[in-house]
């Protein structure tokens, strides 16, 4: 049997609308917008754009709110030559104008007027961009936008910036064929095609967002997305989840975790969830076997990957999982290697670093800047031609079945009073006690930037919460006396947290000591 040939996902969006124009492309409450319609609006802005100049073969970047017209305007933006940068509607920070200062878009799209916008005010103003109001594009006459030919899938479909463990951003451009090869995979492993409506929750300054939404599409699902007030609140999200029909799901497990805690005093069965997907985190055991228990008709998965790579693995969580759940074997297209200093292969229950090696892996890092060490090819590896590597800076190791487990960051590894501690091992067995609803370990340093002392912050299920000596033993009895340098901080609200939904180190403050007694 031979493989579909890979076609862009813009596309294959159209195809859909040729196929069926009436089916719903996406439901906003109670307004629904049409493959056809999307289409229509897609080609509109695509000839304004073509007719404006200065977009082809160059990334437009989009500050609009999630939603059918900001996915008509990428659409556009694909069609008319361009490639995709997203921001949230609510970016204006410093972040977002590094991020525009180095990449130059040839556009930026805004939904209004452009000199009453602050960003794109200020970069019109610092970097002599243009900035264009969507609405004035909407209502342009359509053209016809060139179409990419089969050799064209290796140009820019999208530019998606990565904190990665610096803080700093760094930009990853995808290509066409790299970005329709893993939205294929995804509407066919987790059937996003007609009949099902998929929670757009991701925000879409996320690059998972770019995946999800175009993976339906492309399959002929409906996209739903969620409320801005209603994402972050766990019993207003499974109602909406109910009410709209949901059956597709993408989140991290720190929402998963509090949609299981509504859903538990909820009559079984609950909704029309048919799939729940984990991402962007560690899963801890328990949370996958209650979700199992709780929710046993929902298929649920695991998918690990960094931006560099668009993703990784994936597994299929479907009984109870000892020990730590896995993150599974190579999508299609990838393959993993687990790797020691040397860049010898780790055997089978030793943790080396994880590297990816595929055509997908992104070509390096925006204007070949800092960080080009993560690409490097392994040694003693054999090249593949059009293959490239990507070091990852994330542990794992392979289970004698072949099955991959995440065992945290390499540069979440400190030295302690000489011994090495890995802080998310910290963090999986605190999250184990019952009065912990959720936390993270932050190393403190002194001057010399040696270690000095962990604080682990902590989200109590109690309150008040225990005393912090009950937390002190329950990590004595896994750890013996090798952390008697930490301290707890009883925190008042969730751990903060960036838009990808990963806790945000930056912001938690070290605290000074204060014994171990």
């Amino acid at each position: 049997m031979h493989a579909k040939p890979i076609i862009p996902v813009h596309e294959a969006i159209g195809r859909r609308a040729a196929q069926a124009p009436g089916a719903i492309a996406f439901a906003d409450g109670d307004a629904t917008v049409t493959y056809h319609e999307l289409d229509r609006d897609a080609h509109r802005i695509a000839g304004a754009l073509q007719r404006l100049g200065g977009v082809a073969e160059r990334p437009v970047a989009l500050r609009l709110a999630s939603g059918a017209r900001q996915v008509a305007a990428s659409l556009g933006v694909l069609r008319a030559g361009g490639y995709l940068l997203w921001f949230g509607d609510g970016e204006t920070g410093e972040s977002s104008r590094a991020i525009l200062a180095e990449s130059r878009p040839g556009m930026l799209l805004v939904d209004g007027d452009p000199a009453e916008d602050p960003l794109a005010s200020w970069y019109g103003k610092e970097c002599g961009g243009r900035a264009a109001d969507l609405r004035a594009l909407e209502r342009g006459e359509p053209a016809a936008p060139p179409t990419l030919s089969r050799s064209d899938l290796s140009r820019p479909a999208y530019l998606a910036y990565t904190s990665g463990s610096t803080g700093r951003p760094k930009g990853v451009v995808q290509t066409h064929e790299a970005l329709a090869q893993f939205a294929g995979w995804l509407g066919a492993e987790f059937r996003l095609g007609p009949g099902c409506r998929v929670a757009q929750w991701t925000a879409v300054e996320h690059d998972p967002a770019i995946c999800e939404i175009f993976a339906t599409l492309a399959a002929g699902g409906t996209v739903c997305p969620v409320p801005p007030g209603i994402r972050t609140n766990p019993e207003r999200l499974v109602a909406w989840l109910g009410a709209r029909g949901i059956t597709f799901l993408q989140t991290v497990p720190t929402v998963a975790r509090e949609i299981l805690r509504v859903v538990t005093g909820l009559p079984a069965p609950w909704g029309s969830l048919e799939c729940l997907v984990l991402m962007g985190e560690a899963v801890p055991v328990r949370l996958a076997t209650s979700l199992r228990a709780a929710l046993p008709s929902v298929r649920l998965a695991n998918i690990y990957g960094p931006t560099e790579t668009i993703a990784a693995t994936w597994y299929d969580i479907t009984g109870a999982e000892s020990g730590t759940v896995p993150i599974g074997r190579p999508i299609p297209g990838r393959q993993v290697f687990v790797v020691d200093d040397g860049d010898r292969p780790c055997p089978p229950g030793v943790i080396g670093q994880i590297v990816v090696r595929s055509r997908y892996v992104g070509d390096g890092y925006l204007g070949g800047r800092a960080g080009a060490e993560a690409f490097r090819p392994l040694d003693g590896v054999d090249p593949v031609p059009g293959h490239r590597f990507y070091r990852t800076g994330d542990l794992g190791c392979h289970r004698a079945d072949g099955l991959l487990e995440f065992r945290g960051r390499a540069d979440l590894q400190v030295k302690l009073a000489g011994t090495r501690v890995e802080l998310t091992d910290v963090e999986t067995v605190l999250a184990e006690h019952e009065t912990v609803a959720e936390c993270a370990v932050v190393a403190g340093v002194d001057a010399d930037g040696l270690v000095t002392h962990l604080t682990a912050y902590v989200v109590p299920s109690l309150r008040p919460p225990p005393d912090s000596a009950v937390w002190r033993a329950h990590l004595r009895r896994r750890f013996g006396t090798k952390l008697r340098l930490v301290s707890f901080v009883a925190l008042d609200e969730p751990l903060p947290r960036n838009v990808s939904g990963k806790v945000d180190r930056r912001r938690l403050r070290v605290t000074p000591h204060v014994g171990s007694k």
